[in-house]
């Protein structure tokens, strides 16, 4: 298994429709349904507009053809947080447990310092997504914060995690 690591395309709009959708299948930890094909090509222009701006780091991984995993970094909007990115990150499921979180979240913290100029690094977290708070934690983010039952998962009331790691 080869897996490849570029940037966000206007050509992978079929394979990121077809990603997220698996993702909102499975009812994994995302904050979105199903996407259309128009509602994804609008995100996919958005996302591209941004990195143009200078206002997110994209890294996506891919084997086979098939997008594997991705992970954003965004720029904040106001004025007084432009330092701020906010991360996240998705990889399918066939792909998890191989390093590959591991990886795009390495290469889009790089490209947010370097390319976009950013210092702090924001994420938020489900509390029972076990793995992903090791990855974090690996990473080298810190827990800050916690909003109590900010999320309904699976019928269930789920707390919200915030952490962050400096960069500067």
């Amino acid at each position: 298994m080869e897996i490849t690591y570029r940037g966000l395309k206007q050509s992978d709009l079929n394979g990121m429709l077809h990603f997220i959708n698996t993702l909102a299948d499975e009812d994994t930890y995302i904050s979105t349904g199903r996407q259309t094909k128009a509602k994804e090509k609008k995100w996919l222009d958005a996302q591209l507009k941004k990195i143009r701006k200078k206002d997110l780091a994209m890294v996506v991984a891919e084997c086979d053809g098939r997008i594997a995993g991705s992970c954003g970094i965004e720029r904040e909007s106001s004025f007084r947080s432009k330092h701020v990115g906010l991360l996240s990150i998705s990889v399918a499921k066939e792909f998890r447990g191989k390093g590959i979180g591991t990886e795009l979240m390495r290469r889009a913290i790089v490209q947010a310092k370097e390319r976009l100029g950013l210092k702090l690094i924001i994420l938020e977290v489900f509390s029972n997504n076990a793995r992903a708070r090791r990855l974090y934690k690996k990473m080298g983010f810190k827990e800050h914060g916690r909003c109590p039952k900010k999320f309904v998962y699976k019928g269930r009331y789920v707390d919200d995690i915030l952490m962050h790691k400096w960069i500067g």
